[in-house]
């Protein structure tokens, strides 16, 4: 991985861009995601593409996230958010993820989209409970079939596409 040695921090996130591209060019992409950034006049917004891991409730999902680099990237952390809405008790109904990866405290900038976005499909496959409470944290903790249930629900309507748009999601304002 190249290192951030710029003079100043636009200068680095485009260099990390053209490194990235060149990587998009060679697929040379772990295989549950995918990333860049959305244009050349904003070197700090991307936008990213998790595919559900296998043998989760989210297999076969397509779930896109945008990824908001700070100016002083890499030294601090990128806020990650899931655009697709996903039932899964580290992730809140705006998308905001909760994982100590992400927290400021935790952050070590040897850390970088790819394995931010690998850990985030792990915790998709693995979930975490936090302390914030929403119902599909209630649901993995004491109703586990009921969970995998409305998980693969929310894929199915937000992430496959499936579902008509007057079909009943279950919870989907109380995630």
């Amino acid at each position: 991985m190249m290192g951030f040695v710029g003079k100043d921090r636009s200068e680095d996130v485009m260099r990390h861009w053209i490194y990235t591209r060149e990587r998009i060019e060679r697929a040379d992409f772990p295989d549950c995601c995918s990333y860049g950034p959305v244009s050349w006049e904003n070197p700090f917004q991307w936008q990213g593409v998790i595919f559900g891991p296998l043998g989760s409730p989210y297999e076969d999902g397509v779930f896109s996230v945008s990824i908001d680099l700070p100016p002083d990237y890499p030294s601090k952390p990128p806020t990650i958010k899931f655009i697709t809405k996903v039932f899964h008790p580290n992730i809140d109904e705006d998308g905001t993820i909760y994982v100590d990866i992400l927290e400021e405290d935790k952050w070590k900038p040897i850390q970088t989209i790819e394995t931010l976005l690998v850990s985030i499909c792990s915790l998709l496959a693995d979930p975490e409970p936090v302390d914030t409470f929403n119902w599909s944290c209630y649901l993995y903790q004491n109703d586990w079939e009921e969970y995998n249930k409305t998980a693969r629900e929310w894929t199915r309507a937000y992430a496959m596409g499936d579902f008509d748009e007057d079909t009943e999601i279950p919870f989907s304002d109380t995630n």
